[in-house]
């Protein structure tokens, strides 16, 4: 039986009399890749906001590779065995390629010169050798997108949250996508995946939680999802 990396019980968030988030709950095993779906305004980056720490919950528990993080604080939460992607790519444009990822190791305790041999390594490996000493400023969309999963690889988390990962880029740089998660998620990685993309996601994923309102609302393999009258119904509401 795989083991429980991430298990959230009765999740709350609510800003002033809206509630975002209204009693999730979510359980992640290793090597699992969790589609995250819904309509916008869902809940579902809030969701891994509150997972990932920049969010405190109102009420509820969050146990992430065995310790409860519950309300953990943000400088405490970095050193999660969690990776937190978003959808503009999080870069910081003044620095190289390879210096944004080498935070991530930087952040994990690695000293420089391992965090920098690591992040040329994940460069490489993401097919962004070339522009590893360019600003982060003068990469595409795409490329930016791309640094995130350079960060992923270097960092080798327990559990990896990737919001909107495949918005925007082309079908080659989908491609080095789906084969870096299908290769972390084979080594053990839990993922949860935010994305519009359905065909692309669907095919990569074990399972899928539907969220509409903040809740759950069902749940299922992609074939019991895609034809579920339910989920069809949030979309179009």
């Amino acid at each position: 039986m795989k083991a429980i990396v991430l298990e959230a019980a009765g999740l709350q968030k609510a800003f002033g009399g809206n509630r975002v988030i209204d009693g999730v709950d979510f359980r992640l095993t290793a090597g699992e890749l969790v589609a995250l779906v819904g309509p916008n305004g869902a809940g579902k980056t809030s969701f891994l906001n509150l997972i990932s720490g920049q969010f405190r919950p109102n009420a509820g528990t969050i146990v992430l590779d065995g310790h409860d993080v519950t309300g953990l604080e943000p400088k405490a939460a970095k050193r999660r065995p969690l990776f937190r992607s978003y959808q503009n790519g999080g870069t910081f444009g003044k620095l190289t390629a390879v210096e944004n990822i080498a935070m991530t190791g930087l952040v994990r305790d690695m000293d420089r010169k391992t965090a920098e041999t690591r992040a040329a390594e994940a460069l490489r490996r993401v097919g962004l050798g070339p522009v590893a000493d360019w600003p982060a400023e003068r990469l595409s969309g795409g490329q930016r997108k791309l640094i995130d999963f350079a960060r992923l690889l270097l960092a080798r988390p327990a559990v990896a949250l990737l919001d909107e990962p495949t918005a925007g880029v082309n079908p080659v740089i989908m491609e080095v996508m789906r084969s870096i998660i299908a290769e972390m998620r084979d080594a053990g990685t839990g993922f949860i995946v935010i994305s519009h993309d359905l065909p692309w996601v669907f095919g990569l994923c074990q399972r899928v939680v539907v969220l509409a309102a903040g809740k759950v609302l069902t749940m299922g393999t992609p074939d019991e999802i895609s034809a579920d009258s339910r989920v069809r119904e949030a979309y179009l509401a």
